[in-house]
């Protein structure tokens, strides 16, 4: 795939595993499949923001599927966290799921980012001076891995925000649960937005009971923001989980992870070369019997 074939581009959100949702995904996004192979009569391509694995019950699928894209030149992907993790524990001598082990070698040779002519695609934040840390390093490369897990290294930190989101602490006596009731000491902040002056409410991108309006972050605590302009590329991104009923297009920004593990539904957007996304351009694909 070359850059400017970026234009005809469909990307897909967080699979964990799905294959099942994948095939219907890709039927309904008009690809039609020879073995492994999944090819568009106009000569569309795919990207995936990372999180192949885990949670699903056929992850070993969905790795050769995405795999066989790849090498085919079909398809773009970027590393998510789970994958980076693998590799993490690799490198780091940890054992490492033997149906995984197969496919490191393939894995190290994805990037965490990418930048097409006209969009970009990563796992979880398009952060500037994290991704300008990041140009130069290698997924491939033992040492960056072992840099990258040193406490408080400037390159460990790059990569947690960009595949793991930007967080802040919680007032602990606000008691803020997740969309699964489970009680939260940290929340995950819309990266792309300006909130200073923003609540809570308005502030958390993976949304948080009870909302709460009447108090928000502090200016310390959003320093590391760094907002993502209109007159910016679309950026594509999963990780977060969201709701059926949380916008998945916010400015120039695509969240694409529709919480497939939860709501049984796979998302994609069809980009067809436009400089501001729309959600007109959301596919959604749910297996009959899931």
């Amino acid at each position: 795939m070359n850059e400017k074939s970026g234009v005809k581009i469909d990307v897909v959100g967080d699979v964990h595993g799905h294959y099942q949702e994948l095939l219907k995904l890709l039927e309904k996004l008009g690809y039609s499949r020879k073995g492994n192979i999944f090819r568009h009569s106009d000569n569309r391509c795919l990207g995936f923001v990372g999180d192949f694995i885990n949670r699903g019950p056929d992850s070993v699928k969905v790795l050769n599927l995405v795999k066989s894209l790849h090498q085919e030149g079909l398809a773009v992907a970027v590393l998510g966290n789970h994958e980076f993790r693998l590799i993490q524990d690799s490198v780091s001598g940890k054992k490492v799921p033997s149906e995984y082990e197969p496919f490191l070698p393939w894995l190290r040779t994805l990037p965490l980012f990418i930048e097409l002519e006209r969009i970009r695609i990563v796992h979880a934040v398009w952060h500037f001076s994290s991704i300008e840390r990041l140009k130069k390093t290698m997924v491939s490369d033992d040492a960056f891995i072992e840099e990258t897990m040193k406490k408080k290294s400037p390159f460990g930190e790059a990569v947690k925000r960009i595949v793991s989101g930007m967080k802040i602490k919680i007032p602990p006596d606000l008691k803020l649960v997740d969309r699964f009731g489970i009680q939260r000491s940290k929340g995950r902040l819309k990266w792309w937005m300006d909130l200073r002056g923003k609540s809570f409410a308005e502030s958390f991108l993976s949304p948080m009971e009870p909302e709460v309006h009447e108090r928000g972050p502090n200016d310390e605590q959003l320093t590391m923001l760094e907002p993502y302009d209109k007159l910016e590329k679309p950026v594509f991104f999963g990780h977060y989980c969201l709701p059926p009923n949380i916008p998945k297009v916010s400015g120039q920004t695509v969240c694409l992870d529709g919480c497939v593990t939860c709501d049984k539904r796979l998302w994609a957007y069809r980009y067809e070369g436009t400089q501001t996304p729309s959600t007109l351009n959301l596919v959604e694909a749910k297996v009959n019997n899931a």
